[in-house]
């Protein structure tokens, strides 16, 4: 089993998230659940790029340079929060638990929390971050695993409209034959298919994976 006593509070959630929120917004910052998605698909990945060029990215989005919150001091407590995201990332991984992915919960224009299939809406900031790490370097998008790229379509059928280009069409063909009903299925579903593609590119076993309850939200 992993290590609770590594893992991010949900205080260090709160923390992480609002710090990421005041880099200036022209450098185009990740958010937590989009910063979380990104670190996964590193972690994912067959050959982990250093810290010192995988973390940049979460920080400026356009490759601004020495992007950060203007702190010197909160630039590293940022930056611990992050490698400590990450490295709980790959200990649930190497470990056979399942991920817990970041995700904030979907609201309407009055703020009022969406529910059934219009919640799952959640998690499109996590699959543009995962989308994000993929583009950049290789071993997920150009796999020739048929299993991973039958299970990127877990992850990647959650991105916004916008985001799905040449995608879009396999989102309708999942949409009408394998349908997502809430948010807890979808994340079970997207959990799952991470499992599986890091059993393909990293070897790791697959974990026993549990419904999450309706209504659970992280971060």
């Amino acid at each position: 089993m992993s290590d609770k006593s590594n893992a991010v509070t949900d205080d260090e959630f709160v923390e992480a998230d609002e710090l990421l929120a005041s880099i200036p917004v022209e450098a185009e910052a990740m958010d937590l659940a989009e910063a979380d998605g990104f670190m996964t698909a590193v972690q994912l990945l067959p050959k982990t790029p250093e810290t010192k060029d995988w973390l940049p990215h979460i920080l400026s989005t356009i490759g601004a340079k020495d992007a950060g919150t203007g702190s010197a001091a909160s630039d590293k407590r940022l930056r611990a929060l992050l490698l400590k995201r990450f490295h709980q990332i790959g200990d649930q991984l190497t470990q056979a638990v399942p991920l817990d992915p970041v995700y904030f919960e979907a609201e309407d224009e009055k703020g009022r929390p969406l529910t059934g299939k219009a919640a799952i809406e959640a998690l499109e900031p996590f699959a543009l971050g995962f989308l994000e790490a993929a583009q950049t370097w290789p071993g997920i998008l150009d796999t020739n695993s048929r299993a991973v790229a039958r299970s990127l379509h877990g992850v990647l059928r959650h991105l916004p409209e916008e985001a799905l280009g040449d995608f879009a069409q396999v989102k309708t063909i999942l949409d009408k034959e394998a349908p997502l009903e809430d948010l807890p299925s979808a994340l079970s579903d997207m959990v799952s298919c991470l499992a599986e593609i890091a059993h393909e590119t990293k070897g790791y076993d697959l974990p026993e994976l549990n419904e999450p309850e309706e209504g659970e939200e992280k971060a």
